[in-house]
């Protein structure tokens, strides 16, 4: 991603005369669009690695599923979501020091699931990445489909995957597999730190318990996908489940300080762990 304070505005006087005390969604989606627009990865810078016919048939695939599917409102807050943690997952470190975040292609945010990943920085030049697709809805519905679909990948012995992955910071282009999770918070819980985020208050985001939810979240399905592949004999993607939980578990030890509070009723956050019960409950 690079350096996040270059897009980051600062706290000036006039601008604290002018705070928000209510989100406004519009205006803060087009931010949203805006940062994230900034930093997507773009399937031509790819030509190298793919044919110019097939990365046109891609952007058209694209634009044929935009137009069948139309514009949804909860796509809305889940692209504001994704802007604040694509931000402070650097800034404010709420992934640890050193992660690199990536904004995926339309393409793989459509066609695979995967709206961002993830690089956790190991020893000098190694990086553990992690794919997250980011949801903002009150039913279970949608979760259900999303955790299910991880878990067919599990069954084929397979993890998640992005066809057009492009870090500079990692020198690595072109596909790659990668372990999925499915992180998110309600409305209520976003129109919170949309709020905070649109008044620029950057020092609160920094000890948001926001993260601690992501960071729950991403750890609850680790454990269970890693249990879950094991039972199925799966051994060879358990070992990387395991490899990134263990990542997960040092980063939330090395912020105990920064507790879930009242968002452990947040309602995403409780729907992921029973759907994780349902679907993933090993004997």
């Amino acid at each position: 991603m690079g350096n996040p304070e270059g897009f980051i505005y600062r706290n000036t006087e006039d601008e604290r005369a002018y705070e928000r005390t209510d989100l406004v969604l519009e205006e803060a989606h087009n931010r949203a669009v805006k940062v994230l627009e900034n930093y997507k990865i773009k399937p031509e810078n790819l030509s190298g690695v793919y044919s110019e016919e097939e990365i046109a048939g891609d952007n058209y695939e694209v634009r044929r599923l935009k137009e069948k599917f139309g514009e949804q409102p909860s796509k809305n807050y889940a692209e504001l979501l994704e802007a604040v943690i694509f931000e402070h997952g650097e800034l404010s470190e709420w992934f640890g020091p050193g992660a690199d975040l990536i904004k995926t292609s339309d393409f793989d945010d459509i066609k695979n699931g995967v709206d961002m990943v993830v690089g956790f920085k190991q020893g000098k030049d190694n990086f553990s990445n992690l794919a997250l697709g980011v949801d903002v809805t009150f039913g279970s519905k949608i979760l259900s489909q999303k955790l299910e679909k991880i878990k067919k990948r599990i069954d084929k012995g397979k993890l998640g995957e992005i066809k057009y992955f492009d870090s500079e910071l990692q020198k690595k282009v072109g596909p790659l597999e990668l372990p999925q999770v499915v992180i998110g918070v309600e409305v209520e819980t976003l129109r919170e730190v949309g709020l905070l985020w649109m008044n620029r208050r950057n020092k609160e985001l920094a000890n948001h318990p926001i993260q601690a939810v992501i960071l729950e979240e991403t750890k609850r399905q680790l454990e269970a996908f890693k249990k879950y592949a094991e039972s199925q004999g799966k051994n060879d993607i358990a070992v990387i489940y395991t490899k990134d939980l263990a990542i997960i578990r040092r980063i939330i030890a090395n912020k105990k300080d920064i507790t879930l509070g009242k968002l452990v009723k947040d309602r995403v956050f409780l729907g992921i762990k029973d759907e994780l019960d349902k679907l993933f409950s090993v004997s």
